[in-house]
């Protein structure tokens, strides 16, 4: 066998390896991080305005218009004074069993979630097209924020 391809191989390997590796990291890194506990709906709603009223009236990153029709509007606005953000928090709530999960995790994290990396190449639909920074220029704010009363509810914020 030829010299270059055994060093492609080899190549190929290590990067299988160090990809599987961050994989691994990551997915520890965020269920280290996991919240999970029973919550009625009106104390999750109760938390989930404390955060809606620390972020004003600016539209979230992602309004998800209608979700059978994939219908989604990227408001892509610059925070005026560029803070810089660095955590990007998850709250949801399900009616199935009354769970209420919090999560934080590392904006830097991000950068290898699957949307951004498919965002990067240009090969998510551009409706659908967000990236890291993206979440980075609109700053401190609520990224999404999805209801649907008595069934569940979902927010997503960056600090």
């Amino acid at each position: 066998m030829r010299t270059w391809v055994k060093w492609t191989i080899g190549g190929v390997l290590v990067a299988l390896v160090a990809f599987s590796a961050l994989a691994g990291l990551g997915g520890y890194y965020f269920f280290r991080h996991l919240d999970a506990g029973s919550a009625s709906e009106a104390d999750t709603l109760k938390q989930f305005d404390v955060i809606r009223a620390r972020f004003g009236t600016r539209p979230p990153l992602l309004e998800i218009i209608n979700p059978q029709a994939a219908d989604i509007r990227i408001n892509r606005l610059e925070d005026p004074e560029r803070r810089r953000v660095s955590t990007l928090h998850i709250l949801t709530w399900s009616a199935d069993d009354d769970e209420r999960l919090q999560a934080n995790v590392p904006l830097w994290l991000m950068r290898f979630s699957s949307v951004n990396v498919l965002s990067r190449l240009g090969i998510a639909p551009s409706k659908f097209r967000l990236t890291v920074q993206d979440v980075e220029r609109y700053g401190p704010g609520i990224v999404l924020d999805v209801r649907q009363p008595g069934r569940s509810h979902a927010l997503v914020w960056v600090e």
